[in-house]
């Protein structure tokens, strides 16, 4: 029997020393209690937290962290917790998009200079999923996305109303003295009434579809709502999967492909998601060298638009998912057979799949049950049998667009591309007044990633030679 590839973890370079860097590392994070035996080569799993209060979506995510842990502990895995730039999108101004890409440096250089072995992304927030996403792929260490998910649908006497869409009217029958001010502030209440982000299909909805279809995402882990105990089952079984991930160094570039992202398209457009997510795809493809071209978001071609697109347009996240039989996980292989896309033959056996070099995660568990398994890339989630025909359209908002909304969608993320909107939002610098004066890069490549496994010297920017703690080596030392 052939011996399994044991993968290098990084973490040992700072925990395994045996001197007085080792000790200073060790000591350090033994303050808090922990045990000598974290430190025996386990997997470190970063699990990298957006919560903050200024992020009202993302106010639970202390929770759902404490089940990462525990999923990352039963595998047999380090976890340790850290913060990153959380952009909230209600609050923030004048835009969370101009901190988008700031965002993912944070998220880059943090896990880069950290001794993790993998990462778990909580995601949630408009811009904290894409950010997260790019600076997670330009470290390509082992990642996997966890989403807050959408909020309880909102009720306001008799009646559903939905984050975003519902604000307009309210505000115009303030206005307009249709309703009072103590009405207008008992519907704020009533709109926004759990944790979660918007729980119409607006840009946190569809990011965390598209990340479940690239693969990056455990199966079903985009739709719960955060109110749901399913939300914190997904959280321990994506613990579980980091750490598989990182024993297998199983890396994003391996995971989201050309062939990913065509998925991810294709969920996009099958879901009738924000059309601010061909923005983010097409920056997230850029971190890993891919290029989203205007003729590949024609791949939606085929997909029916659904009879009731007013309807299809008010429903709820839930709603949605829900109507679609088998939820997330049958979103992919519904549309499967609408797309140029072959879909997936059927899987029988856990030994089938593994003759066929399918890549399968699997967390603890001697019952044969998976535990938060990552789909492959360019692989739908699994089969649902015996599925009524995909009816998907509409967008979200009040009243559903007069014509089908794929096409409307294609031409507009078409225009989006060929304009270079989303090139020009991949790798520039934040600073938008420094890099017109020429103190910033504009060329990609020179915010190429360094690899996090040299401890030889490096050089800077202005050519000065640093070793791996970023000192500068004294008397021909060779740096730590």
């Amino acid at each position: 029997m052939a011996k399994k590839k044991v993968i290098p973890l990084r973490s040992v370079e700072w925990f395994g020393r045996q001197d007085i860097y080792g000790f200073i590392y060790r000591s350090w994070v033994k303050n808090r209690g922990v045990p000598q035996d974290q430190f025996d080569g386990r997997p470190v799993i970063g699990i990298c937290n957006t919560w903050s209060e200024l992020t009202p979506c993302n106010t639970h995510f202390r929770v759902i962290a404490e089940h990462v842990k525990a999923g990352v502990l039963e595998a047999g895995g380090f976890p340790l917790e850290f913060p990153v730039m959380s952009l909230g999108e209600t609050l923030l101004r004048p835009t969370a998009m101009l901190y988008r890409n700031l965002a993912s440096m944070d998220v880059e250089e943090s896990i880069r200079g950290n001794p993790l072995d993998g990462t778990v992304l909580l995601v949630g927030c408009d811009k904290t999923t894409p950010a997260l996403l790019m600076g997670a792929a330009s470290v390509d260490l082992p990642a996997i996305a966890v989403s807050g998910g959408p909020m309880l649908s909102g009720k306001y006497r008799g009646t559903d109303i939905g984050s975003g869409t519902n604000v307009w009217s309210m505000s115009e029958d303030l206005r307009a003295g249709k309703i009072t001010l103590d009405e207008f502030h008992e519907a704020e209440s009533c709109m926004h009434r759990s944790h979660g982000h918007c729980m119409t299909m607006g840009t946190a909805s569809t990011m965390a579809c598209v990340t479940e279809a690239l693969g990056l995402m455990v199966p079903g882990g985009a739709s719960p709502p955060a109110a749901y105990a399913d939300r914190l089952r997904a959280g321990v079984e994506s613990g579980r999967a980091a750490v598989a991930l990182a024993r297998q160094g199983l890396t994003p570039e391996r995971i989201m492909t050309a062939k990913a992202f065509e998925n991810a398209v294709r969920v996009l457009l099958a879901i009738g998601g924000s059309t601010n997510g061909v923005v983010h795809l097409t920056a997230m493809a850029g971190r890993l060298g891919l290029a989203i071209k205007p003729e590949g978001v024609a791949i939606g071609d085929g997909l029916q638009p659904a009879p009731d697109k007013a309807a299809w347009a008010a429903m709820a996240v839930q709603q949605r998912v829900a109507l679609i039989s088998g939820g997330g996980r049958g979103i992919g292989r519904a549309i499967g057979s609408s797309s140029s896309v072959p879909a997936p033959p059927e899987r029988t056996s856990r030994a089938g799949r593994r003759s066929a070099g399918e890549d399968e995660v699997q967390g603890l568990g001697e019952d044969g049950r998976r535990r938060g398994r990552v789909a492959r890339a360019g692989e739908h989630p699994e089969p649902v049998r015996d599925a009524p025909a995909l009816q998907v359209g509409g967008r979200r908002g009040g009243e559903a667009p007069a014509e089908p909304p794929n096409e409307a969608k294609r031409d507009l993320a078409r225009r989006i591309v060929e304009e270079g909107h989303g090139g020009r939002l991949t790798y520039e610098p934040v600073e938008v007044g420094a890099r017109f004066a020429g103190r910033l890069p504009r060329n990609p490549r020179a915010w190429a990633p360094v690899p996090s496994t040299r401890r030889s010297a490096r050089r800077s920017r202005t050519g000065a030679a640093r070793c791996w703690c970023w000192r500068a080596p004294a008397r021909g030392r060779r740096g730590c």
